[in-house]
């Protein structure tokens, strides 16, 4: 039986930590392919603050670049309302018919999870899996329902990203090189 790993996010940018991510849970969680999957609507952040669809795909696609078992989902950018996760996860199966789906998750979002719509059904649907984060400790109802990836804390953030651009500091070690290049060319996060 396949097993195809999702990560969602906002993805407002890309960045190193994403990859890093998604090939720790490749190897641990014995994963022929993962599909990133950009939020249309991101939870807690208004829209208007959000980078266009268009030039958050594009940097997907770029950072994903070069990895033949990643691919981008334009899944949720489809859809004119609110897109919850159980729902995502329930297209993917569809699509992946007999595939066992993996649920890529932040272990800030686990404590969260008993706040998402019907959260028994995604961990009927898909196996959560969780990184961990700096600052976090997994919590909540579903916390020993939820396994965690064996990798250091990830210690990047887009916010971050988004704020040395804004100062003009150097994001060199932080996105890859051909995302770089796009914010660079299409002035992204200047006047955000």
């Amino acid at each position: 039986m396949p097993r195809i790993g999702i990560l969602g996010g906002t993805f407002d940018p890309p960045h190193k930590g994403h990859i890093a991510i998604a090939m720790a849970a490749m190897k641990e969680c014995d994963l022929q392919k993962i599909i990133f999957m950009p939020a249309k609507y991101p939870p807690h952040k208004p829209a208007d603050r959000v980078t266009s669809e268009k030039d958050r795909m594009n940097m997907l696609e770029l950072a994903v670049g070069g990895h033949a078992e990643f691919e981008v989902s334009d899944i949720e950018l489809r859809k004119d309302a609110i897109s919850y996760t159980v729902e995502t996860l329930r297209e993917v199966k569809k699509g992946y018919h007999g595939a066992e789906i993996i649920f890529i998750i932040g272990a800030d979002n686990i404590s969260e999870m008993e706040s998402w719509y019907k959260p028994d059904e995604i961990l009927e649907i898909a196996t959560v899996v969780a990184f961990n984060r700096p600052g976090f400790k997994a919590g909540g109802k579903y916390k020993s329902k939820i396994r965690l990836l064996n990798m250091l804390p990830v210690d990047i953030s887009s916010t971050e990203i988004r704020s040395k651009v804004r100062a003009n500091e150097n994001i060199e070690n932080l996105v890859p090189g051909p995302v770089r290049g796009y914010i660079e060319k299409n002035s992204l996060y200047r006047d955000k």
